[in-house]
């Protein structure tokens, strides 16, 4: 009980009391009788001798006394309710205004309904605000909860009014993040203090400075944490750090006291800096701050000591203590001056925009606490548990890296998930009643977990989980026990649930183990909007500085290039850079793998891939490691790129903020199968590949859905490793390999030999993967225990249509979703952001000829333009560097119509024979370099392609020669003047070809014509590059068909 309760309380007991005294007084004067009202009394009274005059006054005067009481009973009673009202929990006037007004004594009220309220609050108060936005920024304040209780509303409006809060929330919701580069200078010198670092922090594009005042004093806070905490905390190379382990959050406490802030940032932690514009040209004295907002002034703003100044432009002290952190100590902005209550308070007495001069910075100030706080409870509340983890996608890929990094087998996420699955889709087809007994659910999880016990569980699986033998063994003979009783005609109900509960026991024990992997991802999820530092010496002081639209920064720093995508054009793009002379660069790769993937020669190494020391998975996989420490201080990020900024993209879950002063984009394609998680380690991926092999070979049959470039090399491979299989090619239309005329009879020769079963003008339009049961459109049903989709890649652009991406970088994409450049492979309106591979739009691919059916050109999305596309970007880096201009003469373009003798294919179709599409004389140049074809020379001419064990040869060795070029200089040279030479990439600064010899020069001139198969140089499988996560091998390499 509150002081005002008691007080209330003890006026009640009183009055009831005198009113007990009051009776007794009556009864006493009419001797303990008492039969009527007032006239009986009266006459009781007389009869008794009394003075009836007189007891009537007395009666008179009791009647008041009594009147008196009831009033003060009544008006106690009323001042007890009103402080004990619902509304009175709030602390700010015009927040309990409005609860009382709209809610009453309701003390929890959906989000739908508070976001209804606060609409119509804002129309009634004559403010310009949309409408629409009040929904998503009440369910980002509440971190996405679907009930806001009165105590949750009053954390949220505790200090502003209800109206300048929402007024100050919408205008920050909309703002794009702003990455604020915290510059000290030295007055007197006018010139950077170079011995302080203080880094950047994230803000709003429209805050005003006293709000970016406010983010410094908690800015440098951070910078007493040391470097081994920061944003390494994912690498896969070195030991583990010491954790929090004990299954709670890992956050940490922030130092509140000055005294832990380093030294040299004490001023920062203290607010005594006074903020200067050019330079220190102009001085902003401290009530100027508020009226100076956005980007113009926060990207010209620097940092100057009080201490520094002279006295006479040093800033009064305030007697008014500033909170660091808003809602917390007495300081916090809009805190009560005193523990008095206010209860009775009737006006909200300053806390309204206008009425006190720091009014509006206060609103700034709750807005910007406010989507913090919500950023970071949403973010713990992702990953409060593994299971929490599990169903989020962007935090399920931190888990994965969390678990590599702990040291654990990668595979129990897998399994988790798979689990998790099983469980959800079980109950959404649940018994109608107790006891009863489903069918379709006991068919779906006796399928399911039979499949799960084989890989995960059962003695000698291709998997390994963090469970005891004896807790698998007892699983898995459960779930046989069951899956046998479940085959008989007659099943009996409950064994689906036992089933389900063989499995809950391994599922919690891989939880359990998981711990210290969720400690390490709730620990990085504690820095929420983190910017990462290069962490590199810097440059030679005879570099030039940033390029044009480079974010600023100290002259001889290093050129900040973040790579997005470690495949063809990421490694393409950066290897020059890494490897520059002069060492100007800081290379910083962002990519949720530690290694590079030669996709296409996955199809190869399906049915054996071999080990980490030999075989075909070993000759296409580079650690990127390998490629980074070709220069030094490079950097690798495993995480997925988030949004992006126009000087920064945002990474991981947690949002980690890495600048960049150029940008690559190669964030390539995923595969269209059902599949499409990526896997941190090649150790893991290699595992994974084995046990995907082992499931082909327990298969009676394997069915491929799609008849390109890609489903005929996995038809074939997986038909001539495994001949006693039933292998099926399902093709939607009357050929196989459209794009190439003239290789459908070929194909169809090949998978004759191999046995495999071809349907055409068939389309699976039935699936049921948990089932394993496929049925076509034809009526037949396919029973497949490996099922590989190869219908078509979609490219990774949802970073594009992040809402934290700014909006002139999202408009890039086209209809389709692909990524909009110029012949610079610039993003259009940005010299400073490049993008390439597969993500980018149909015009910078080359066609390989009509269509058999449509007669239409589609674009080849292949590695060897890919590759292209970062090389011509990294040239234009160094070169923009070296001071040549935007649009300059000497940078590089891509023309993709230069290309004259068209796409070089080598399609596998087993180990012992392939499929090569190439022009007669690029056959003569790959002869000269030792890469023969082997195909006649009459068969090129009349079809341009033809059948081969010579070209399965040739591409094994291009996967060799990828795989060297991206480890040593020798063999990246040797590439570079392979494709370097490609007339799709013009290079005005590439030294001219020397004259070729008459005969060579004759047959060029024949063969000038394009032929209407013809357009990139490619001797790989056409595939989309990897640098997407790394899928399983459900989804090789798709192409659509």
């Amino acid at each position: 009980f509150t002081s005002l309760t008691k007080v209330i309380l003890e006026s009640i007991h009183s009055c009831i009391k005198e009113l007990d005294g009051l009776l007794e007084r009556l009864l006493e004067m009419a001797d303990g009788t008492l039969a009527g009202g007032t006239v009986c009394l009266c006459i009781s009274l007389a009869t008794k001798g009394k003075d009836v005059k007189q007891a009537e006054k007395e009666l008179e005067d009791t009647e008041d006394e009594l009147r008196k009481h009831i009033e003060s009973l009544v008006q106690a009673t009323q001042l007890h309710s009103f402080s004990t009202r619902t509304a009175n929990k709030l602390k700010q006037a015009d927040s309990r205004r409005f609860w009382d007004e709209h809610f009453g004594e309701q003390r929890e009220v959906s989000v739908t309904v508070l976001a209804e309220a606060l609409r119509f609050e804002v129309k009634e108060s004559g403010v310009e605000m949309d409408a629409d936005a009040i929904l998503p920024i009440c369910q980002q304040c509440f971190s996405g909860a679907e009930q806001v209780t009165v105590l949750g509303f009053g954390e949220v409006f505790s200090t502003a009014s209800v109206k300048d809060t929402m007024v100050a929330l919408s205008k920050r919701v909309k703002a794009q993040s702003h990455m604020f580069a915290v510059r000290v200078f030295d007055y007197e010198s006018k010139q950077p203090d170079l011995a302080t670092d203080a880094g950047f922090f994230m803000c709003r594009a429209t805050d005003n400075l006293k709000v970016v005042r406010r983010l410094v004093q908690q800015h440098a806070f951070t910078l007493a944490e040391s470097d081994d905490e920061s944003d390494d905390e994912f690498e896969f190379e070195g030991s583990v750090k010491k954790h929090n382990l004990d299954g709670g959050s890992a956050k940490k406490d922030p130092a509140r006291s000055p005294d832990d802030v380093p030294p040299e940032f004490r001023f920062m932690a203290d607010g005594g800096f006074t903020f200067f514009l050019d330079a220190c040209a102009v001085r902003v004295t401290r009530k100027q701050e508020k009226t100076l907002e956005g980007a113009e002034y926060l990207n010209r703003v620097v940092l100057v000591r009080d201490d520094d100044l002279p006295d006479s432009l040093k800033p009064k002290k305030s007697t008014k203590k500033l909170g660091l952190v808003f809602g917390e100590g007495d300081g916090a902005p809009g805190a009560p001056a005193s523990n008095d209550d206010t209860a009775w308070e009737t006006s909200s007495a300053g806390t309204s925009v206008g009425e006190g001069e720091d009014n509006e910075a206060y609103a700034e100030d709750v807005a910007e606490t406010i989507m913090r706080r919500a950023a970071e409870e949403l973010a713990m509340s992702q990953c409060r548990d593994v299971i929490s983890a599990l169903r989020t996608p962007s935090v399920l890929q931190g888990l994965r890296l969390a678990v590599a990094r702990a040291k654990l087998p990668e595979e129990s996420v897998t399994f988790m998930v798979e689990v998790d699955q099983l469980r959800r889709a079980a109950e959404a087809i649940a018994p109608t009643s107790a006891g009863a007994l489903s069918i379709p659910r006991l068919r779906l999880v006796k399928a399911s977990a039979t499949n799960i016990a084989e890989r995960f569980l059962a003695e000698g699986a291709s998997y390994g989980l963090p469970v005891t033998a004896a807790v698998r063994a007892a699983a898995t003979a459960e779930i046989e026990t069951c899956a046998a009783a479940a085959s008989s005609d007659d099943p009996a109900p409950g064994l689906d649930q036992r089933m389900l509960e063989a499995l809950e026991t391994p599922f919690r024990a891989t939880e359990t183990a998981l711990a210290p992997a969720l400690a390490l991802l709730q620990k990085k999820h504690t820095q929420q909007g983190k910017v990462v530092a290069a962490k590199s010496a810097p440059a030679n002081p005879a570099s030039p500085g940033s390029v044009p639209g480079a974010i600023a920064g100290d002259p001889g720093k290093k050129h900040r290039v973040v790579v997005l995508g470690g495949g063809d054009t990421g490694i393409a793009a950066m290897i020059d850079l890494i490897e520059d002379p002069a060492n100007r660069f800081h290379v910083t790769l962002v990519d949720p793998k530690n290694y590079f993937e030669d996709v296409t020669a996955q199809p190869m190494l399906l049915c054996d891939p071999g080990t980490a020391e030999d075989g075909r998975w070993k000759n296409s996989v580079v650690p990127y490691k390998n490629v980074l420490t070709r220069g030094e201080g490079h950097k690798h990020i495993p995480a997925l790129a988030m949004s992006i900024s126009k000087t920064h993209v945002e990474v991981g879950s947690e949002r980690t903020v890495v600048p960049y002063d150029s940008l690559v984009i190669g964030v390539g394609s995923r595969y269209s199968s059902n599949i499409k998680i990526g896997n941190p380690t090649s150790e893991y991926r290699l595992r994974q590949l084995r046990a995907e092999a082992a499931v082909i070979r327990h298969s009676d049959t394997v069915l491929i859905i799609g008849g390109g470039l890609v489903g005929v090399e996995v038809a074939a491979n997986v038909g001539e490793a495994h001949p006693e299989k039933r292998v099926v090619l399902v093709q939607s239309g009357p050929v196989l390999m459209p794009r190439v005329k003239n290789a459908h009879g070929k194909i169809m020769k090949r998978m004759e030999e191999l046995g495999v079963e071809v349907h055409l003008n068939e389309r699976v339009v039935e699936f049921d993967d948990m089932l394993r049961e496929y049925t076509t459109d034809m009526g037949n049903v396919f029973h497949a225990g490996k099922v590989y989709r190869c219908t078509g890649a979609v490219p990774n652009t949802e970073l594009f249509k992040d809402a934290r991406t700014d909006p002139d970088i999202a408009a890039a994409l086209d209809a389709q979703g692909f990524c909009k450049v110029d012949d610079y492979c610039q993003l259009h309106g940005f010299e400073n952001i490049y993008a390439g591979g597969d993500i980018l739009e149909d015009r910078m691919f080359a066609s390989s000829g009509e269509h058999v059916i449509t007669g239409k050109k589609y674009p080849e999305r292949i590695a060897a333009t890919a590759f292209l596309h970062g090389l011509c970007i990294g040239k234009n880096i160094m070169r923009k560097v070296d001071g040549e201009p935007n649009g300059g003469a000497n940078l590089c373009t891509f023309k993709k119509d230069n290309d004259v003798f068209g796409a070089a294919l080598a399609v596998s179709l087993g180990h012992k024979q392939a499929l090569g599409v190439i022009h007669p004389v690029m056959a003569d140049i790959y002869d000269s370099m030792n890469f023969g074809w082997g195909v006649p020379r009459d068969e090129l001419e009349r079809d341009n392609c033809g059948l081969s064990p010579a070209v399965a040869g040739v591409k094994d060795a291009v996967s060799g020669l990828v795989q060297g070029a991206f480890q040593t200089k020798e063999m990246w040279q040797v590439v570079l003047g392979m494709f370097g030479s490609d007339p799709k990439l013009v290079d005005p600064l590439a030294p001219p070809p020397a004259a070729p010899e008459p005969e060579a020069a004759a047959a060029e001139t024949e063969a000038s014509a394009p032929a209407p198969e013809a357009a990139a140089l490619e001797p790989e499988a056409a595939a989309p590059e990897p640098e997407a996560p790394a899928p399983e091998p459900e989804a090789a390499a798709p192409e659509p068909e």
